[in-house]
């Protein structure tokens, strides 16, 4: 082994030297020294496997005590990884408790079947958040996996909310609820809620950006359930004596819950949807007409003069009779939440917020609408998590420590060995020295400077 473990390093620092030295630009260097350097560390992996898988089978007295006995010999396991593909031959044991198991694979945290490691699971899932899964494949491992492997590593991971720190006094906190609409596989339409929570709106330079902004999102989650974790989340984060609470939203059924689980709060319309039913309700007008329209309905509202409001109402449906249905449909949503909309005028604070569209278009909506594209509920489930801002997590693999005490200790036994085998190797200068003799090229004069 220990012979092995030399040829490995000296193959890699010669190929590193013929690469180095070798002329080519500093991106062809670059290009082939990560490629030497990945296949290098791919085979010392390899090597190790084989080490440990040796001890454990040489070590017949702590086998004959955890009663492990030796099934088969040389079975190949390959596991693609961030280093490039681990290839490596181990011991096939059967258990006296009954069943079979490869300790090998046991003392590596390779779980059984898998052949993507822990690393570049975690890896592909979180580059699939924000691309697809083949365009994830090819970025993080030039296509060796395929779309369906990065799906069920999606599939098979959790989300974990990062730790919060001690409990902060804000004078006001903002809550934004809307939806992502999606398609699901078979054509079937469905809605992704998303809630995010904020200090308010602050500027940097000429943009603004949300303080302190945090995102919840869960699929399939009854809304008092979706609310409840919102509350426990805000809670954790916040001491909200004395803080006021503004909840913006297009006033949706499941968007009102909210103001059941954050007593004192405050409802305000969402300005975009504000905005789209005023427009829906002077469409058709000139363009002179209709800026006046706009000006005195949005006037009443803010005022809460709701009898005026019905005068600008039944003066349009007279003007434009085609459109009656839509502009009382609409006008009855304004006034359904003409408080949420005067409260504005009232409140300063309640316009220091309100951004649900931004937010879900670019939490959301970026990677499951913004191409034909199909979900399924299952993908789902951990997928808006994640795309939530919550922390990726796998599903912990079996750890040397669920191995028996002798087994245990033989697993040691081999980490040691292969560290004193690794003592002695090689320096670079005893294996070869850059070639800056002979015909001199533009490469070797560099490389002379600094010799």
């Amino acid at each position: 082994m220990e012979t092995i473990i030399t040829e490995i390093a000296e193959k890699f620092i010669r190929k590193i030297i013929e690469t180095v030295s070798g002329g080519g630009t500093m991106h062809q260097i670059e290009e082939t020294a990560l490629r030497e350097a990945k296949e290098f560390a791919a085979e010392m992996v390899g090597a190790y496997a084989e080490k440990v898988d040796g001890a454990l089978v040489s070590d017949k007295s702590a086998r004959r005590e955890t009663g492990h006995v030796v099934e088969r010999r040389g079975d190949e396991r390959r596991v693609q990884s961030l280093i490039g593909e681990i290839s490596y031959r181990r011991t096939y044991f059967k258990k006296a408790s009954g069943g079979y198991e490869y300790l090998a694979d046991t003392v590596l945290g390779v779980d059984k079947g898998d052949h993507v490691s822990c690393g570049l699971s975690l890896a592909l899932v979180n580059a699939a958040k924000d691309m697809s899964y083949g365009k994830a494949s090819a970025h993080i491992t030039g296509g060796r996996v395929s779309r369906q492997t990065v799906m069920w590593k999606i599939r098979g991971s959790y989300c974990r909310n990062p730790a919060p720190g001690p409990l902060r006094r804000v004078p006001e906190l903002h809550i934004d609820a809307d939806e992502a609409h999606i398609t699901m596989c078979g054509g079937k339409k469905s809605e992704v809620p998303l809630i995010s929570v904020y200090e308010g709106i602050e500027q940097r330079g000429k943009r603004h950006f949300c303080k302190n902004v945090f995102h919840i999102s869960e699929y399939g989650k009854k809304p008092d359930d979706l609310w409840e974790q919102a509350l426990r989340e805000v809670e954790s984060r916040y001491e909200l004596t004395g803080t006021n609470i503004y909840l913006h939203g297009d006033g949706g059924a499941w968007v009102q819950k909210g103001l059941e689980w954050f007593p004192g709060s405050i409802f305000v319309l969402d300005k975009y949807h504000k905005n789209k039913a005023i427009k829906s309700m002077t469409a058709g007008l000139t363009q002179s007409d209709r800026r006046l329209f706009d000006k005195e309905i949005r006037e009443a509202l803010d005022r809460e003069e709701i009898d005026f409001f019905d005068q600008l109402k039944m003066s349009l449906e007279s003007q434009l009779p085609e459109r009656a249905e839509n502009i009382s449909e609409n006008a009855r949503y304004l006034k359904n939440f003409v408080s949420g909309i005067s409260i504005c005028t009232k409140d300063p604070s309640a316009n220091n917020g309100g951004c649900t569209e931004p937010h879900v278009s670019h939490v959301l909506s970026a990677r499951l609408s913004s191409r034909p594209m199909a979900w399924s509920k299952r993908t789902l489930l951990q997928l808006a998590p994640m795309l939530a801002g919550g922390e990726v997590c796998k599903a912990p693999a079996p750890t040397v420590s669920s191995l028996p005490v002798p087994l245990r200790n033989a697993a040691t036994s081999a980490r040691k060995a292969f560290r004193r085998g690794t003592g002695g190797l090689p320096a670079p200068r005893t294996i070869g020295t850059l070639p800056l003799s002979g015909k001199v090229t533009g490469t070797q004069k560099i490389l002379k400077a600094f010799a």
